[in-house]
């Protein structure tokens, strides 16, 4: 494979690579270090590790999107992010053969950093200005109009429709009881029957980055904040993106991420109940997205009760779990 890498960053104008594997997981993700001038690269293969992972994302108009709004991000804003390569034809996407399979393949520059820690955002300034980058973010959003709905994962009511069905497959597989399926399906049903009632200001939609999870956030050697991953933007609730910024602040700084976002915007009881469905939607989005890679297995059973007795329960009853996480 690594023949046929360095092959197809040729084309790239990348003649003396160093290929390295990050990680397989919505993509094949390695770094590239060209050694002719010591440049570094993201390339990735287009290449899910289960099919709960695979999506519209996946074709060429879905990535060659992802890669257009990086473009506009780096244009229209002063948010750092990875800009896209293109080929010496122009092109954003390539394909390459592997495993007999055909995949698309993309190339980034590299943004040195590391991976976003709770003692990241352990102060009241850090995580203010994360909840700010995130509405920041989301202005930049707003200027990207020529992407194409049918090119990007739908996040709205439907999603948590398909998180069901796919969640159902722990009971098949033996992760977990019926029972607890059952508290997950009513955990979810009351989610999207709440969305239904929302008023507009909370139930704005538009373009989300849908996976601002730690490991998407880098922290460079200069403290800057740097969203990274674009690969499941798509189309939902702007509170989602919130709720999972949220999630990556301990519970003493946690309400600062709110106040950054929202600025000097009342923060309503309905935005909490609002945003207390999406963090908990975005965590069984991550076991929707593992239920079928085995690897997982043993931490689903390990975990699943403990979410449905800590979290869900808690939620159905009407009690307040946004410091709970």
């Amino acid at each position: 494979m690594d023949d046929k890498l360095a092959q197809l960053l040729r084309e790239y104008g990348i003649a003396s690579p160093e290929i390295t594997l990050l990680r397989h997981n919505e993509n094949r993700t390695f770094k590239v270090t060209d050694t002719s001038n010591g440049t570094d690269y993201l390339l990735r293969v287009h290449d899910p590790i289960t099919t709960n992972l695979a999506g519209v994302q996946h074709t060429r108009h879905g990535i060659e999107s992802e890669l257009q709004l990086l473009r506009i991000i780096a244009q229209k804003s002063n948010l750092v992010t990875q800009v896209p390569l293109t080929t010496f034809s122009n092109q954003l996407v390539t394909p390459i053969e592997v495993d007999g399979h055909q995949h698309n393949c993309s190339i980034l520059r590299w943004i040195e950093g590391r991976n976003l820690t709770l003692e990241d955002s352990a102060t009241a300034d850090a995580a203010y200005q994360l909840g700010a980058q995130v509405a920041a973010l989301h202005q930049v959003f707003d200027a990207y109009t020529e992407v194409q709905r049918e090119d990007r994962p739908d996040y709205g009511i439907r999603r948590i429709e398909q998180m069901l069905t796919q969640i159902r497959r722990g009971v098949e597989l033996e992760l977990f009881s019926p029972d607890h399926y059952a508290t997950v399906e009513k955990t979810l049903t009351l989610i999207a029957d709440r969305l239904k009632s929302l008023s507009p200001q909370t139930a704005k939609q538009g373009i989300i980055h849908a996976d601002l999870n730690m490991s998407n956030i880098l922290v460079t050697p200069r403290g800057e904040f740097v969203f990274i991953d674009y690969s499941l933007f798509g189309f939902g609730y702007r509170l989602f993106d919130v709720a999972m910024m949220a999630l990556n602040a301990p519970k003493e700084t946690r309400e600062h991420v709110l106040k950054g976002y929202f600025g000097q915007e009342s923060l309503t009881q309905e935005r909490y109940a609002a945003i207390e469905g999406f963090m908990l939607s975005a965590v069984f989005g991550y076991y929707a997205f593992v239920m079928e890679h085995e690897a997982a297995h043993s931490w689903i059973r390990e975990r699943m009760p403990l979410l449905c007795e800590n979290r869900c329960k808690p939620f159905l009853n009407g009690e307040r779990i946004f410091l709970s996480f």
